[in-house]
This record gives structure tokens, sequence and C-alpha cells, in this order.
């Protein structure tokens, strides 16, 4: 298997398989589940399969340091349309789509983008709110372990078996911050209302206006397709998913976008003081295993970076080795 066999059809939409084979890092949406440093990923596994590796291939990993740094960065997008854009031509998703639907289902956030990509042929308003506050990564790199070094050294085919036994990836760092996302979908048949009534004003005004809007169209959408509501705030544990099929329902829609909106517009301080007063993450610190586990189960844990074993020292060195003695 070549860069050609595994070539995506759309260049913008790279796969696991692709991203394999040029041994590049790549990260994942995340979600509440914990998952522990070094742990491995097999990227051919298919759909079915657990992706995670049941054995590590590193040794002491739980005392291993990693270093929390400090990396502001918050966007806020606010979309509508016949498509939402950063849902179908994000690489981001496309390389943890081709994973399976384990990566996807792991968390609300790509479950999400799951459902804009296979619809997003309909009509869409997203307001979307994604903030990084740090990157946690490791200070070293844990030495392999007994048994990983045992069958690179004397395996057979020792790339292939190192593989299925710990994978050809591992968790090499987390990205710690939070996200929202407000999306109203449905296949109407006047596809100019949500384009004319897009959310781009304050949380209730803007709101107001989509309100306003479905009360005029309410007896098209019902004809044509039905709307549905989709709405969540990783750092409140509030998830909203429903159908908009009654006058109630409207009125439930409104208030769901407008108050969600409003998170969204006080992600980054919200995202920064819970850092703080819950983890005393500040700008740059030291942390362990456990503060990470923590992390996740508070929905702090928004991406998993992952990297290739081949780009470790001691793994390029153990082959190396082996190479020169089968002279």
């Amino acid at each position: 298997m070549d860069l050609v066999d595994v070539f995506p059809e759309n260049p913008f939409h790279p796969t696991v398989k692709y991203i394999a084979i040029n041994q590049t890092p790549f990260s994942v949406p995340w979600g509440k589940n914990t998952v522990r440093l070094g742990k491995g990923f097999n990227s051919r596994q298919g759909e079915q399969d657990e992706f995670f590796m049941k054995s590590s291939a590193f040794k002491d990993v739980d005392n291993t340091p990693l270093q929390y740094r400090k990396c502001q960065i918050t966007a806020i997008r606010d979309e509508s349309g016949s498509s939402i854009a950063y849902a179908s031509e994000n690489a981001s998703f496309a390389i943890s789509g081709s994973v399976g639907k384990g990566f996807l289902s792991a968390s609300v956030k790509g479950s999400l983008e799951k459902s804009a990509h296979n619809n997003r042929n309909a009509s869409n308003i997203s307001v979307r709110a994604d903030h990084i506050c740090g990157q946690i990564e490791m200070l070293r790199v844990p030495q392999l372990d007994t048994d990983a070094v045992r069958l690179l050294n004397t395996s057979s085919d020792p790339i292939i078996e190192f593989q299925k036994i710990y994978g050809d990836f591992y968790v090499a760092g987390y990205r710690v911050g939070a996200v929202n996302e407000t999306m109203i979908s449905g296949k109407l048949a006047n596809k100019t209302f949500f384009d004319a009534k897009r959310a781009v004003a304050e949380g209730k005004v803007a709101w107001a206006k989509v309100h306003k809007s479905i009360n005029e169209l309410s007896a098209s959408a019902s004809n044509e397709g039905l709307i549905r509501v989709d709405a969540f705030d990783s750092l409140m544990d509030f998830h909203s998913t429903f159908l908009v099929q009654t006058d109630d329902d409207i009125v439930r829609m409104g208030d769901v976008a407008a108050k969600n909106k409003q998170r969204a517009m006080t992600i980054a301080a919200r995202a920064t003081e819970t850092l703080w007063k819950d983890f005393s993450l500040g700008y740059e610190d030291t942390v362990y295993q456990d503060v990470v586990d923590h992390l996740c189960v508070r929905g702090l844990v928004t991406e998993l970076l992952l990297a290739p074993f081949a780009t470790l020292r001691e793994y390029q060195y153990l082959l190396a080795r082996r190479r020169i003695n089968m002279r």
C-alpha cells in the first residue's frame, strides 16, 4: 500500500490511512471519556473494532510529567445558508470521520459535525464557538515497554507486529478548552429563509428574527420537512436535541438558541475561570495523568493529539540497529 492507493477522492478530506502513510500527527474531537497518555491507536482498524489498543507500548506512563501551556485562541463562527461550510470542508472532521463511528460519537462536537456533514445539502443556521485555553504535552517521552522493545528486536516483521499489538499512533497530548454550538437545520421549500435570517446580531435580537420567520413559514416547514435543533455547551454539560413540530417547540427553539448563543459569547472567560478555579492552571504548569483524567470528566479536553510511533527516537534506533546487525 502506498500514497496512490489511499489518496483521498477529495484532497481536502484526508483519511486516517492517508495520514498514516505520511506519518503525520493529527487531532480528533473528544468528549468526557478518559483516555491515558501514550494509549495506542491503530489506523488500519475497521469501524466495528476498538480504535484504542489494550496494550500500552510505554512504561511508567502515569508518572510521566506533563506540561500545560497557555494558548488562548477563540473562534466564533456564525453561518447560514444551503450548507455549513466548516463541516463539509473541515479536514479535522474528515480525518476523524474516516476513523469510524467511535471518535465521532465520543464527543458531542464530533456527532454534531457528523450530522452537519451528512445533511450538508439542507438549510442550516449555525452559531459555534471554540475556545482553546492551552495544550498538554509530555515533558519527556517515556521509554518503550520491555515487551515492545523485545518485539522490535526479535519479530520477523517488527513494524506490522508492533502495529497489531500497540497501534501505529499514540496519544501524545490534549487540547484543553471548551466548545459551544447551536445548529438549526431543515429541508425547507423556501431555501432563502435561512439565508435571509442569518443570526448576526446580538443574542435575543438575532434569534427573535429567526423566531418570527419560522412562525411565518411554519406551514411550509411542516409540509416539506421538520426543523431540527441541536445545541450543546461542553462547560455546562448541556446538550439539547429536538424536532420542531408544534408551536411550543417553536417557542422552545427560540429560548434554547438565545440562551446558548449567550453562553457562546462568554466561552473564553468561562473556560479560563474554570481552569483556574478548579485546577489552578494558569500560564504554564506541570501536571500528571490524574489531572488530565479530571479535565476529561469536566469536559475540558476537546481534542486528542495523536502522533506516530515511527517518529520516536527509540523506535527508530531499535529498527536501525536491527538492520545494521542483519547485514
